[in-house]
């Protein structure tokens, strides 16, 4: 009987999975004809139209919360965020000319209707056309009377047609056991309701689906699946004067099991809720000028927010924008010993999932790996289908979010260096640059939340790296001392030519950048780096006091 039960349902399993599957190659099927429709109806219309793309995010996401606890939410959602591109003009010269868009994006049906979902599609694509031929003719206007343009490359270009799919995916099979994840987060967080100290103590766990569709045109069909998994725990407290002291930890993994133990997890929790308590009473950290230490994840974040945003090639078509580095290829921007890859074909660094993996961007171009600068040398940027003056061509860095505009965007950042030395090794360098500059102290940047920059033209390039874990590294040899209120500031170039050695070792940060077109999947993977000299400002910080109840939870202990 147990066998033939089990017959039965692996058998109806395949059935589910089979009409599952016939759905997801139907809806490619309906972009293709649709798409083809389309494009032949606006060409009749308007004989400008020359390219038309439809992008479709189809996601699936499972989450799960929890406080001090206490479990806040399990819920699930399924999206299907539907984005057409049309181009009036030219290669040369059309409606994204200078940043300029006619994009819009919507919601198809989850049901799997074609009449739902045609209607959706033309809805869309008739706003798109409408919004990039009104764009297109106040940029015909704007030649006329404008002055030459610094960049005269054309605003798009010639991609190889791309035909790719990934199997329909069993969502049933995929779909996590968020009652067996709701106790591990339970488990994790009374952690934090142990200490007296926190305001916040929570853990959030994230499992998406992706399935993304792209046709255009040029002929390109692709289906792509992902899978990703975060897994997020956070504490927060305040300090007497009123300063905010979080402190977070992020794991992620391409599939569940690949996440850490619950144990592994709950151990890193007590070690952000006691770090949380030494901060509270940690001393403030004055404005600074002196040698310094970046751990691997500080220096990772570092050269995402400081380097690779400035190596985004299609943000150097706007006139607006600093353009650091737009003429400098085969010039030397880093010392000689450190060298930079944007891989999006990597899924691990050293052994760590890296959540800046596709195989096509958003332009339907095959993801590539681009060594931007060897041995100090700047040698490409990250490109998308719009070219620039010197550099043409796609290197598959067109990203965006779910209904956004492709742009030029980072993928895995990985700096390696030319080195034999330790972290230890670059602690006594500290040490000898303090006592040669006179500081009775250099500062260690053991992990950071994140940071931005400024690159336009009408305000200073200047960055602010936001650091949550500071050490002052006394010369003397007296102990670290951990201190808070501290932000790292400075100006690009002239921060690059500071940095005077890496360690062998590395290590990783995966995140999310929101620049330009919204929220993308990222990570940075760096050696520790030695400055021989930065300079930190006081963070902000507000004038409320502590709370002066203690937590209710607290009452019932």
């Amino acid at each position: 009987m147990i066998k033939s039960a089990t017959r039965i349902f692996l058998l109806v399993g395949v059935i589910l999975f089979s009409i599952t599957g016939n759905a997801q190659d139907k809806l490619l099927q309906i972009l293709k004809s649709e798409l083809q429709r389309e494009y032949e109806q606006l060409r009749n219309a308007d004989s400008n139209v020359y390219y038309i793309s439809y992008r479709v995010d189809d996601i699936t996401t499972y989450r799960v919360s929890a406080t001090f606890g206490v479990v806040n939410a399990i819920d699930s959602s399924r999206v299907r965020v539907f984005t057409p591109s049309v181009r009036l003009g030219t290669y040369q010269l059309d409606n994204t000319h200078n940043m300029q868009f006619g994009n819009t994006s919507g919601r198809l049906a989850l049901v799997d209707d074609e009449a739902l979902i045609k209607l959706a599609i033309w809805k869309n694509t008739d706003a798109a056309y409408k919004n990039a031929a009104q764009i297109y003719e106040q940029l015909l206007t704007n030649k006329r009377v404008r002055v030459a343009e610094e960049d005269t490359a054309a605003d798009f270009s010639a991609a190889k047609k791309e035909v790719y799919y990934d199997p329909p995916v069993h969502y049933a099979a995929l779909k996590p056991d968020l009652l067996r994840v709701a106790e591990d987060l339970k488990a994790i967080t009374k952690v934090f309701k142990q200490n007296p100290d926190l305001l916040t103590g929570s853990c959030n766990y994230e499992f998406k689906i992706t399935r993304k569709y792209f046709v255009d045109t040029d002929g390109s069909e692709i289906i792509e699946n992902a899978t990703g998994v975060w897994l997020y725990i956070f504490g927060n407290t305040k300090a007497d004067d009123g300063m905010e002291l979080p402190l977070t930890k992020l794991y992620f993994a391409f599939e569940p099991a690949r996440l850490p133990s619950r144990d592994s997890i709950i151990a890193d929790a007590v070690i952000i809720s006691e770090k949380l308590s030494k901060l509270r009473t940690a001393p403030l950290a004055d404005p600074y000028v002196g040698p310094a230490i970046l751990s691997g994840r500080a220096s990772g974040v570092f050269f995402h927010e400081i380097f690779g945003h400035r190596l985004e090639g299609k943000r150097m078509k706007n006139e607006h924008d600093g353009q650091t580095f737009k003429n400098k290829i085969g010039t030397e921007v880093l010392p000689s010993f450190l060298s930079i890859t944007m891989d999006p074909t990597a899924k691990q660094v050293n052994g760590v999932d890296v959540n800046g993996y596709y195989r096509f961007d958003d332009e339907g171009v095959m993801g590539q790996k681009v060594d931007v600068v060897e041995n100090g040398i700047l040698k490409n940027f990250l490109m998308t289908r719009t070219p620039i003056n010197g550099v043409s061509g796609s290197n598959g860095h067109a990203r965006t979010a779910p209904g956004g505009i492709p742009e030029s965007r980072q993928s895995n950042l990985i700096v390696t260096g030319k080195t034999d030395k330790t972290e230890a090794d670059l602690r006594s360098m500290l040490i000898e640059e303090c006592k040669k500059q006179g500081k009775p102290f250099g500062y260690y940047f053991a992990d950071v939340q994140g940071g931005f920059t400024n690159v336009g033209r009408t305000t200073p390039n200047a960055f602010n790296v936001i650091p949550t874990e500071v050490y002052r590294v006394y010369a003397d040899g007296r102990p670290d001392e951990l201190v808070r209120g501290v932000d790292l500031i400075g100006t690009p170039l002239s921060m690059f030519m500071r940095i005077a050695a890496c360690s062998k070792e590395m290590d990783t940060f995966n995140g999310s950048c929101g620049a330009g077109s919204g929220w993308v999947p990222v990570s940075a993977s760096s050696p520790a780096i030695f400055v021989d000299l930065i300079e930190t400002q006081k963070k902000s910080k507000s004038s409320e006091r502590p709370p002066v109840l203690p937590r209710p939870d607290l009452d019932h202990e």
